[in-house]
């Protein structure tokens, strides 16, 4: 499950061999349509729910053993909650994704094996690092993978306690916490009157307008804002960040000290 320990399928189930997977983005179009006049007008754009295969191979020796199988790997796959899934071909990219119905049998009389594919539906239509950003920058050599859009020979730091700062997006998109409801949790400390984030980059801001010591844990949550962990929305203009692909100039103003985490996935289209 997406909330549970990681565990390798083919470690489960005896003769059960992974093939790889095959995906493909989804998007529609929309357009409006003017009475006598030629063409379309594009109007907006979205990622929808896609479908990928996961592609097994299966060896038993009887077909007792192809039932215990059988139920071995409808037990693994056949649930309610979403599933982290991730391959050797992708180690840092992860799918959040729920199986459907799928057959297993022989491909052919009296044989003993069985190939077959497993249908996942990704809600998201979005595959993510599998790490969040404040983890990435260590460079952990589980969150690392070529075709991330990680620049080469740049420190990517997504802890601060300066008031000008660069915020690195390695996704293939924007982070919108709020048309788009993307993950987003900017996690503050600071001492003085009041404290306001600009992106100055996109011209988007977060304001906190109370005062602070330096010991409050203040976090925005995409639009949410809490303080030590209480809901603290009305403490604030109502404002949100989204980070542009690439880099991002991020400015800290009205406090006198600083300690700010930018902590989100990156976001990929396949």
């Amino acid at each position: 499950m997406a909330d549970e320990d990681e565990v390798n399928v083919t470690d489960l189930v005896d003769g059960l061999d992974f093939l790889g997977s095959d995906d493909t983005p989804s998007i529609t179009n929309n357009y409006q349509e003017n009475a006598g006049s030629d063409g379309s007008i594009f109007t907006t754009a979205s990622i929808n729910k896609n479908i990928f295969n996961a592609n097994f191979s299966l060896h038993f020796s009887d077909w007792y053993d192809l039932k215990l199988a059988k139920h071995d790997i409808y037990r693994l796959f056949i649930q309610k909650k979403l599933m982290r899934l991730r391959s050797d071909a992708e180690p840092a990219k992860v799918s959040f994704a729920r199986a459907t119905p799928f057959d297993i049998k022989p491909f052919q009389d009296g044989a003993h094996d069985a190939t077959f594919s497993i249908p996942f539906e990704n809600p998201s239509g979005y595959k993510f690092s599998l790490l969040r950003s404040d983890s990435l920058y260590t460079r952990d050599e589980a969150g690392w993978q070529r075709g991330m859009n990680l620049p080469n020979g740049e420190d990517l730091i997504y802890r601060h306690t300066v008031p000008q700062f660069k915020i690195f997006n390695a996704s293939d998109i924007p982070i919108d916490p709020y048309y788009q409801r993307h993950d987003l949790k900017i996690i503050v400390k600071f001492k003085g009157n009041s404290l306001q984030l600009v992106n100055k980059t996109n011209g988007t801001s977060w304001k906190y307008n109370k005062s602070s010591n330096g010991s409050d844990l203040i976090v925005l949550d995409g639009i949410n804002t809490t303080l030590n962990g209480t809901p603290a929305s009305a403490n604030t203009d109502y404002g949100n960040l989204i980070l542009e692909k690439g880099w991002n100039d991020i400015v800290a103003t009205g406090a006198t000290t600083v300690d700010i985490t930018f902590s989100f996935p990156f976001i990929y289209i396949g």
